[in-house]
This record gives structure tokens, C-alpha cells and sequence, in this order.
């Protein structure tokens, strides 16, 4: 290695290759999507050295420009970590003093990997949680629309996945909807944990510099700082321990909806229908078109919980501080946050897509579905309910089940209740507003901080 890439612990001393390669493990993959993000934070530390004293204006205007240069090369593909240089940390820095020069060795004062690989994860968290408020909030659009439109048609309700009790389309896809606004409601939550700033706390107990720390939290975009320096390594693996459970949780909604569509798409059912572009063939059997794209949903979510068991393992029980177990909650998080947005992009895709069969739905809605409408209707009239929900089984049984009152019933029980979906919308889009305001206020800060 040249002396302008080196790793930035290196002391001159030979390291084992087996060690080498066992400690760096797949970094150098997993860490090019860290780039922009450590870009992004070396950005604002080079800002608060500045601001500091610690560098001048022209040798900021360098740093900055060099690391614009490398920020638009990583977004190009062209970017690439050498496994000598362990990281995205190392291999940024060797780029800034390749580019630089030894304006390039500056920017690291102030600073550890430790706090340098916080602050990139926590802003690589943040963006995706965002972006997934984005495709939870795109999913109940495409649900709310499929309610306008289909909402009204009957449909039987399953408990024990028996026939239960009369419902509709509706209020099965609203079901799906409410489970999504909650998850927004905990993805704001999960916003508010993760929007406090690590950098400047070094390698876990502060830096004997100068540095405005909330200075550089208000460049980064979060609105404070996180303020014991011991905390900020602790939390890693917290955090993203939160962050994947939050992924695995909302794939838990699109996961159900693909367990019921597996169920009520097949010839038995026949309730609804994929279209032939998001379904699959057989190989071997002409006739077949499968729902490949449900199966998968549903077992990327089953991967989703376990990927959030593989980091609250690797975290739980380790002393306060930085310990290099850490490295191994990346690739599990970086994983989530890719698959969650996907799995909510084709979620989305297949509630849009999906077609109805108003007919065989309709056929589905036997007598039986309004037995226990019968048994209240007689309570209501003054029979004891236990006497009347024996009287009602007694007619199922016999054959003689025919109420009066099912004509009415089929015409209206089960539908979504229209101020129900209008409470929902109002909260989605209240939702949706703050959400809003806060990814612009995001957006805005991290757009000016590579700019000289």
C-alpha cells in the first residue's frame, strides 16, 4: 500500500492475511452503499473543523470538491473499496489525499471510525426509513383506491378458515390499510430515534477539540445532537435493531395480504385473480400460472424477522462502548432496507393490479354467513341469546334456515362503514403531510452539504 492508502490504524506493522481477510470480512461490498452517506457526514465534519479553525477556507473548498468528485463516481458505479483498505471509511480518505493531497490527512482530526461509521449508518437508516414511509404510504393509496372502486363487493369472512360471517372487499383491504397506517405510525417513531447526530463523540468519550457538535447535527439535517459520547456506541445495534424489527413488522401486513391471496386465488376460490404479468409458469405443465411473486412476499418476510434476530444477537450482551461485533449488524441492515422497499413497491403493484371476480365472491355468500345475524335479531326481540343461538343452530342443522331478514342483510352487513375510510384517508394523509415536511427538510440539508 501507498502512503495515501493505507488503513487508518495502520502503524507500519504486518498484519496476517488470514486475520486480514477474516476481520475485513465482506465490507468492501457491503460498505459501497455507505459511500454518499460518509460523503455526506465527512461533509459536515470537515464544515465543523473549519468552523473550528482546524482548516482554511481554500483547503475546505478542496475537501469538499474531492469528496463531490467521489460521491458522483459511487453513484456512477465507479467507485470501488479495495479489500486492503478494509472499508468505505479507509478507501474515502485514500481517495480525499489521492485527490487532495495532504489536506487529505486533515480530515480525519477530530474524529474515530467509530463515530464516522455511526453517523454514515445513521443517515443510510434515516433515508430509508423515510423511503419506506414513502412505499407504506403508496400501498394504502393503491388499498384506499381498490376501496372506492371494488369496496362494496361482498365477500365471506373466515375465522379457523371457515366460512364466519358475512364481509367485503372493502373491509378485507381495509384491514391492510389500518395495518399500514400503524406501521407509519411506528416508522415516525422509529424517525424520532434515529434523528439525533453521533458525530463528534470520537471513539466513545468526546474529542479534546473545539468542535460545535450542534452545528454539525443542523448540517446533517437532524434536529439534535445525541449527547453521551458512551451512548453513541451502545446504540449501535440498538438502533438498528429497531430499524430491522420495524422492516420485518411491515412486512408482516404485505405478507398477510399474500397469505390470503395465495388462499383466494386458487380454482377452489376463484375470488381473485393475478393478472399473467406478475404470475409465473411451470416448466413442465402447460396449464399452470403461478403466484410466484405471493410466495416470495411472504418468504422475504419470514427472512426480514430472521434478519432482525440476527442483529438483536450479535448486539445483545455486549459491553458499554465500541466492539467490532458491531461490523456484523450491517449487512443484515442494509439488507432490510433494500428489501422492505421492495417488497411494499410489488405489495403496492399487486393490490393495483389485482382483479376481482364479483361473481364467484358474490356465489360465496351462503345463508349460513348470517347465522349469527339471525341469533341477535331474535335477542334483540327478547329471546334469551343462548336460546336463540340454539334455536338458529337447530335450523342449520334441519335444513330450514331461511330469516326473513336475508334478503336486507345481504344487501348491506359487511361493508366498510364510509365515515370508518374517511377517518382513515384523514389520518393517512395527515400522515403523509408530515412525512413530507420532514424528508424536504432532510433533503435540503443534505443537498447543500457537498456543495463549495
Amino acid at each position: 500500500m501507498t502512503d495515501s492508502a493505507k488503513r487508518l490504524w495502520d502503524k507500519g506493522v504486518p498484519l496476517d492475511e488470514l486475520v486480514h481477510r477474516f476481520t475485513v470480512g465482506d465490507d468492501p461490498t457491503w460498505d459501497l452503499h455507505l459511500v454518499h452517506w460518509d460523503c455526506l457526514g465527512s461533509a459536515a465534519h470537515a464544515r465543523t473543523l473549519a468552523r473550528a479553525g482546524l482548516l482554511a477556507d481554500a483547503e475546505l473548498a478542496a475537501l469538499l470538491h474531492g469528496l463531490a468528485e467521489i460521491d458522483g463516481e459511487q453513484a456512477a458505479g465507479a467507485f470501488a473499496i479495495p479489500p486492503e483498505l478494509e472499508d468505505c471509511h479507509t478507501a474515502i480518505e485514500a481517495a480525499l489525499t489521492a485527490r487532495c493531497g495532504e489536506v487529505g490527512a486533515k480530515i480525519h482530526a477530530g474524529r474515530s471510525r467509530n463515530d464516522q461509521v455511526a453517523t454514515a449508518l445513521r443517515l443510510f437508516m434515516r433515508h430509508h426509513a423515510l423511503a419506506w414511509m414513502e412505499g407504506l404510504s403508496a400501498f394504502i393509496a393503491a388499498a384506499l383506491e381498490r376501496i372506492t372502486s371494488d369496496g362494496d363487493v361482498p365477500m365471506p369472512g373466515y375465522t379457523h378458515v371457515q366460512p364466519a360471517m358475512p364481509s367485503s372487499v372493502g373491509l378485507w383491504l381495509h384491514a391492510f390499510a389500518e395495518a399500514a397506517l400503524e406501521q407509519m405510525h411506528a416508522g415516525r417513531e422509529l424517525l424520532r430515534r434515529l434523528d439525533a447526530c453521533p458525530l463528534g463523540t470520537g471513539a466513545g468519550y468526546g474529542v479534546p477539540l473545539a468542535l460545535d457538535r450542534q452545528y454539525a447535527a443542523e448540517l446533517l439535517g437532524f434536529t439534535r445532537v445525541q449527547r453521551n459520547p458512551i451512548d453513541v456506541q451502545s446504540s449501535r445495534g440498538r438502533l438498528e435493531t429497531h430499524f430491522v424489527r420495524f422492516a420485518a413488522d411491515a412486512a408482516g401486513v404485505v405478507e398477510k395480504l399474500a397469505s390470503d391471496l395465495l388462499l383466494f386465488s386458487t380454482a377452489e376460490f376463484g375470488f381473485f385473480t393475478l393478472p399473467e404479468a406478475l404470475t409465473t409458469g411451470s416448466s413442465i405443465m402447460p396449464q399452470k400460472r403461478n403466484a410466484d411473486v405471493l410466495e416470495l412476499l411472504r418468504g422475504r418476510a419470514a427472512r426480514l424477522r430472521a434478519r432482525a434476530i440476527e442483529v438483536e444477537l450479535v448486539a445483545s450482551k455486549l459491553p458499554s462502548g465500541y466492539h467490532r461485533d458491531l461490523q456484523l449488524t450491517k449487512e443484515p441492515t442494509i439488507r432490510a432496507a433494500l428489501e422492505l422497499s421492495e417488497a411494499l413497491a410489488v405489495a403496492t403493484r399487486v393490490v393495483a393490479s389485482l382483479a376481482i371476480n364479483r361473481a364467484r365472491l358474490t356465489a360465496a355468500m351462503r345463508p349460513e354467513l348470517y347465522a349469527t345475524h339471525a341469533a341477535l335479531a331474535r335477542a334483540r326481540a327478547g329471546t334469551p341469546f343462548r336460546q336463540a343461538y340454539r334455536q338458529v343452530a337447530d335450523e342449520l342443522r334441519a335444513g330450514r334456515f331461511a330469516p326473513p331478514e336475508l334478503d336486507a342483510w345481504r344487501a348491506s352487513d359487511g361493508r366498510l362503514c364510509p365515515a370508518v375510510l374517511s377517518e382513515t384517508r384523514e389520518e393517512w394523509q395527515a400522515l403523509c403531510r408530515a412525512s413530507e415536511a420532514r424528508r424536504e427538510r432532510v433533503r435540503r440539508a443534505e443537498a447543500a452539504l457537498l456543495r463549495t
